[in-house]
């Protein structure tokens, strides 16, 4: 079975842990190994694993140990979609906006065979009617809506 290859940052910044490290350090000058487990609520050895991920990509360095401490800073900025500036009000969500419709199913996709041939049958529809889906490889549904319209009996 051949492997599915992908830009390193975007691997390494897949996994929730790794995130959330990244945007901790992202926020602050330095932060001890101490303080990031804190912070994430992971035990050490899990931690450990994930920093030198990121440092293996080349995000993140361990500057400086002191004692038995060692201090971790972001080197590389990468965006994020989560790390953007917040601001004081809650934009409003494109699923409030579909909740107003009259014609809307939502089809929860609770096991991955169920996720697979979604993301399959989106991939084949796009192609179909030429519209440009660019998924990534790690993308895996977890809700299908749809959104019908009610044909007048006029016509």
């Amino acid at each position: 079975m051949s492997r599915v290859r992908t830009d390193p940052l975007v691997a390494a910044l897949t996994h929730p842990t790794r995130q959330a490290a990244y945007q901790a350090l992202s926020q602050s000058e330095e932060m001890s190994t101490v303080q990031l487990q804190a912070v994430l609520d992971v035990d050490r050895y899990n931690l450990y694993h994930h920093l030198k991920r990121l440092v293996k990509v080349g995000l993140i360095e361990n500057h400086r140990d002191v004692g038995r401490a060692r201090w971790w800073r972001m080197v590389k900025e990468v965006p994020l979609p989560s790390m953007g500036a917040t601001t004081g009000e809650a934009s409003p969500s494109p699923l409030d906006a579909l909740s107003k419709l009259t014609h809307v199913h939502s089809i929860d996709l609770v096991d991955s065979r169920g996720q697979v041939g979604a993301k399959q049958l989106v991939q084949k529809l796009a192609q179909e009617y030429n519209i440009p889906l660019d998924l990534p490889w790690n993308f895996l549904p977890g809700k299908i809506i749809l959104v019908g319209t009610k044909k007048d009996n006029d016509e």
